[in-house]
């Protein structure tokens, strides 16, 4: 757990404006641990292809009447993006949003992951979707982080894959 707060803390630090601000990092990693999900090389199984034609569409559900902490928070833990593929879009349900001026958004975890193969595209303001457009495919893994909230209430910081 230390390593993974102290590798989301380097992350932010580097990756500077438009990621989840340092000071705030901590304590939501206290609040909401990120979960412990699929992890290359330690759970045998392949990714699941993503859903969508010309754009990968992973719709994020929320156990109903639960709060919005990590373990409540469902989606895919491992997609595949086709060849076709030019854009991911992550969809929250009635009542969330991704407020990027808040910190929220969908963050690769590894910053030293190359510039040129994602590039965000935040909304302007708190919306129920957060889009990257994929600049180009490389076959590799990628653990990233989705971070958003239901009203002023911060959800916990879930870490899935994708497979580009």
């Amino acid at each position: 757990m230390k390593i993974q707060v102290s590798l989301l803390v380097a992350a932010t630090i580097l990756l500077g404006a438009g990621c989840i601000p340092h000071e705030r990092t901590r304590s939501i990693e206290s609040k909401f641990p990120i979960s412990d999900s699929y992890t290359p090389g330690r759970i045998k199984r392949e990714p699941v292809a993503c859903a969508g034609s010309g754009e990968c569409v992973i719709d994020i559900s929320i156990d109903s009447n639960k709060k919005c902490d990590v373990e409540n928070i469902n989606l895919e833990d491992f997609v595949s993006l086709g060849d076709k593929q030019n854009s991911i879009l992550w969809r929250l349900p009635d009542g969330y949003r991704f407020c990027p001026r808040a910190g929220d958004g969908v963050f690769l975890k590894n910053p030293n992951v190359p510039d040129d193969l994602f590039e965000p595209v935040p909304p302007s303001k708190c919306e129920p979707t957060f889009k990257w457009t994929r600049l180009k495919p490389d076959g590799m893994d990628y653990e990233y982080l989705l971070r958003f909230r239901k009203g002023k209430e911060i959800c916990g910081v879930k870490d899935p894959w994708m497979r580009n």
